[in-house]
């Protein structure tokens, strides 16, 4: 490096045959304000080292016209050459590719694909070691210039003796890292500085040194304190040639921020920040890793897929911040229970290696290498689902949750990592279709139903701009009388290959991919249109019933967004009534009170939509400024033959009386039931004893013959 050089940036010159590798080499080097020179093979690379020198080469093995071992063999040969730094590159990591690198004259060697933050760190530190022998080289020629160099230097420079290795001279930092006094350094040898490095190691390096033409190796160890500790340090080892006698120069830099940068970009980009455990990448290059010993030892590897049922419904009714406890409470139980020291051991060998990382969301797989029987693969799921399924409390909320899990093994399954984990997520979602809280086992019949699935999901999203919704209509009847006085809304989705699909084949997929809030919108609309068509054409209706999902009632601007609705469409806010769940009103009481408060402020009816399933208190349920209870049609259906749904259904009647609230009676489907529901004065029915849902050009005719042939008589 001349003078003149030192009073600008630093000069790299980048040789490669591919440009997009320059591009992003030119972007790294330049923001670690280093100038670069660029050439795509070792000719062009000889032309511009003639025209300028570098302070650094940067050279690939694989080039045109003149690859880079020869590049580098000719520039070592050059005037200018012998001392400049030199970084060769390859996609081979074998030893003899980076054998025949250092034989050609390379400083430092590196495999592709690089690793871009660490790799201007890289260039900036040799090129500090190659300013520092450049010091060095400068010192030794003014004798009188030596020690001061040395002993003002910001890297640590130890001078020994070539053959025996004893330390002659050390400069004021190195004397401060190490602790060793002056008199204390010229007792020890370098070996005993670098623990990690062999007597026999070091003196093949002065061999080495010897043998080339280029005074210089760079390597990476620890070096030893005088308290015992030790410290990361990248050393420049080079040959200092005098007349008499000739001497081992090693520059060392103290890299531990760089390593400590290091260890935290490996924690950014294999672990995740939420549960600490590896994320998906580790897991990806952890299975590739194992698949390919297994290949070689002929040993099978399990593969469990853990996915929580109905987390997006935990985040949209209790919040992300609990939602995030319940991931690391999650991850948490999965480290504890494939610990060493618990239940699952017993049923593993001691070889069994266990690795659990999460992969995104509220998905997390577990690696088990070495599993001796496969089978017990469902032993540890059902103990995983078992553990995982215990109840747990966040924030005062008690949450009983469930999982689904996939297995997948290799190779049986797959020999290749994003296809082992591909078939575990495959059984993962079968054993959601299967109920839920269960495992399943991958099997080849499984795709054909995954990629169903996945059409489906691309169906869907066109299905609401493609006006593929309708809407179809249940009468709601007198229980007394039998004349229809309103009418429930109910989605079905028209496919055009499927034919007319029910709310249970697509509304759950609606609600995992976000377009439930979509879909309820277009429900609310279409409702309001077709109950002021009826009332404009004098059809007597009281109300139509819309049911509202967690998403949409959690919607900020609720009320504003229902009444454009009534603007747009003309409708009264009387006729329309407004379905919820039990389990929606019943998250976050107090918030769901103020806005029920600002609906009924507004005129709505307010019904609670399947009573009975969930667990409301009486308590929260006398605040809440209800208009009717839905009575779930799970207890009327065995109403008349089941003494326990007969009861539930008597306290729920007699609970509604007290709060002055309407009953409506669903799934009502016999004469028996209906006669009980008559008999505990519930005041409406639904259910296919009257009728089953219509579309809205038939619901009209039901109106005018207003059910006279069905009228039933009162019982009461």
């Amino acid at each position: 490096m001349t003078d003149q050089q030192q009073t600008q940036a630093p000069l790299a010159l980048i040789v490669d045959d591919d440009s997009t590798v320059r591009i992003v080499m030119r972007s790294v080097l330049e923001s670690h304000d280093i100038r670069v020179n660029e050439a795509a093979d070792g000719i062009a690379a000889l032309e511009s080292f003639n025209q300028e020198t570098p302070d650094i080469v940067v050279l690939d093995i694989e080039m045109p016209k003149k690859n880079g071992l020869e590049a580098c063999a000719d520039i070592r040969r050059h005037p200018k050459g012998k001392l400049i730094p030199i970084m060769m590159s390859t996609g081979m990591d074998d030893t003899d590719s980076i054998q025949l690198a250092y034989d050609a004259g390379a400083t430092d060697f590196a495999v592709k694909p690089l690793n871009w933050p660490i790799f201007g760190h890289r260039i900036r530190y040799m090129l500090q070691a190659a300013q520092a022998i450049h010091d060095h080289h400068t010192a030794l020629q003014t004798a009188a210039r030596l020690g001061k160099v040395v002993e003002s230097s910001s890297n640590e420079i130890y001078i020994c003796n070539d053959h025996s290795l004893t330390l002659l001279q050390t400069n004021n930092r190195a004397r401060t890292n190490t602790g060793f006094s002056e008199l204390e350094t010229q007792q020890l040898t370098l070996d005993q500085l670098t623990p990690e490095l062999s007597t026999e190691q070091l003196k093949t390096i002065v061999s080495d040194l010897y043998r080339h033409e280029y005074p210089e190796q760079l390597l990476t160890t620890h070096l030893a304190r005088k308290d015992g500790s030790t410290y990361p340090a990248e050393l420049s080892l080079q040959l200092s040639r005098e007349d008499k006698e000739n001497r081992l120069v090693v520059i060392a830099q103290d890299i531990t921020e760089r390593k400590q940068a290091e260890d935290r970009m490996r924690q950014l980009a294999y672990y995740d920040r939420l549960t600490g455990l590896p994320n998906r990448q580790f897991f990806l290059e952890q299975l590739a890793q194992l698949l390919k010993g297994a290949q070689q030892s002929d040993r099978k590897i399990v593969v469990l897929y853990i996915d929580l049922d109905n987390f997006k419904r935990i985040n949209d009714t209790l919040g992300h911040t609990i939602g995030d406890e319940l991931l690391i409470e999650i991850a948490n139980r999965l480290k504890h229970s494939t610990s060493g020291h618990a239940p699952i051991a017993r049923h593993i060998t001691s070889n069994t290696d266990i690795a659990v990382s999460r992969l995104s969301g509220d998905e997390f797989a577990i690696i088990l290498d070495r599993l001796e029987d496969t089978a017990i693969a469902g032993t540890i799921a059902k103990y995983l689902l078992n553990i995982l399924s215990r109840p747990m409390t966040l924030q005062g909320h008690e949450l009983l949750t469930t999982f689904s899990i996939g297995i997948a093994i290799a190779p049986t399954d797959s020999d290749d990592q994003e296809n082992l984990l591909k078939h575990a997520d495959t059984a993962m979602h079968h054993a959601k279709k299967s109920g839920k809280n269960t495992y399943q086992y991958y099997n080849n019949t499984m795709n054909s139903t995954g990629h169903e699935r996945l059409q489906l999901e691309t169906e869907l999203r066109r299905a609401v701009t493609l006006d593929e919704l309708c809407l179809f209509y249940q009468p709601q009847v007198d229980a007394q009388t039998g004349n229809i006085v309103s009418a429930e809304a109910l989605v079905r989705w028209q496919h055009p290959k499927h034919g007319l699909l029910g709310p249970d084949r697509f509304i759950p997929l609606a609600e995992e991919m976000g377009l439930i809030t979509d879909i309820g919108n277009w429900v609310l609309r279409q409702a309001c249109k077709d109950m002021k068509s009826w009332l404009d054409n004098d059809m007597k209706l009281k109300h139509v019933g819309v049911n509202l999902s967690s998403l949409q009632f959690k919607q900020p601007n609720l009320v504003n967004q229902i009444q454009k609705v009534l603007i747009e469409t003309g409708l009264d806010a009387k006729h329309l009534a407004l379905e919820l769940t039990e389990s929606v009103i019943m998250n976050d009481a107090d918030t769901t009170i103020a806005t029920l408060h600002a609906l009924k402020a507004m005129g709505f009816r307010l019904s609670v939509d399947d009573f009975g399933t969930g667990y409301s208190s009486l308590n929260y349920l006398s605040k809440f400024p209800l208009d009717e209870l839905k009575i779930d049609k799970s207890f009327i259906a065995d109403v008349d033959t089941d003494s326990q749904n007969n009861s539930i259904v008597t306290a729920i009647v007699a609970m509604a009386k007290s709060l002055g609230l309407k009953l409506v009676a669903e799934g009502v489907e016999t004469e028996q039931q209906l006669s009980f529901v008559q008999k505990q004065r519930v005041d409406l029915v639904q259910g296919f004893y009257f009728s089953k849902p219509l579309k809205h050009m038939h619901f009209r005719p039901k109106l005018l013959l207003n059910l006279s042939k069905s009228s039933p008589k009162s019982t009461s």
